[in-house]
């Protein structure tokens, strides 16, 4: 994606698993809009791919490796900012952990899928609140859910659960922030098509793209009859941190063609 837009001109996000699929989407998005990114990634090796990326592009980008959970890790991210960089005030929150088990998941299995999507998520945005300049009413983050947070799905309890306490933490959060003008929402994407989800419906359906979205079970599932480009859900989510939605917090916004509609 390139823009001439400068909405974010001056102001420094950091984006969680923004190395690969809708995170470095919306890296692409904020850094094409002015933004300075700092890339809170555990994959160091993708992390270097995708800043190198950026940075040939003329485009102001960071990579921070750790962990989400840890909390020394997380610390560690903010201070690394660039010290020419402003104090983050956007915070985007994509790191999640996607462990798919029904009734039979074992402890281990709840807290890979829990750990990252919920302790993660508060450990990042406590950080990121804590170091937020004095008077800051500019502020504003975004969680990604998903549908399957609004929906029963079989043998997804581990996942469905755990983006649906997302959900939640949005809403908690957003009315504790909002006194400081802090804005919190969440967006809830569809089936994006990116490399995971090319790879799994490739080696283990045996079907590409186009076979994919025609069939019934699949891109059929949503009204629009496709799957979403990584792109049409970093759209949404730079809307939701941009002054044009300075009324909006509180609130998720599906980016789902369509799905939760039937």
């Amino acid at each position: 994606m390139t823009s001439s837009s400068s909405r974010f001109a001056g102001r420094t996000a950091v984006v969680t698993g923004g190395a690969q699929g809708i995170g470095a989407a919306v890296t692409e998005r904020l850094c094409g809009e002015g933004c300075r990114v700092v890339i809170y990634d555990k994959s160091a090796d993708h992390g270097r791919i995708t800043v190198d990326e950026f940075r040939r592009r003329g485009w102001q980008a960071h990579l921070a490796v750790g962990d989400v959970t840890d909390q020394a890790a997380v610390a560690a991210a903010f201070a690394e900012a660039p010290g020419d960089w402003s104090p983050p005030t956007l915070l985007v929150n994509c790191a999640a952990g996607f462990v798919f088990a029904g009734v039979e998941a074992t402890p281990a299995q709840w807290r890979s899928a829990l750990d990252p999507t919920i302790i993660g998520l508060s450990l990042v945005t406590q950080t990121f609140v804590n170091g937020l300049p004095p008077h800051e009413a500019d502020a504003a983050i975004v969680n990604i859910a998903s549908i399957s947070a609004h929906i029963a799905q079989e043998g997804y309890l581990t996942y469905n659960t755990s983006k649906a306490a997302v959900l939640g933490f949005t809403r908690c959060a957003a009315q504790e922030l909002a006194p400081r003008g802090i804005r919190v929402n969440s967006v809830s994407p569809g089936t994006v098509w990116n490399a995971n989800n090319a790879r799994y419906h490739r080696e283990v359906l045996g079907l590409d793209r186009p076979a994919a979205e025609a069939a019934p079970e699949h891109g059929g599932k949503f009204l629009l009859g496709r799957f979403a480009d990584p792109a049409e859900i970093a759209a949404p989510i730079a809307f939701l941190l941009s002054s044009e939605a300075s009324f909006i917090t509180g609130v998720d916004l599906p980016v789902d063609g369509g799905y939760l509609a039937v």
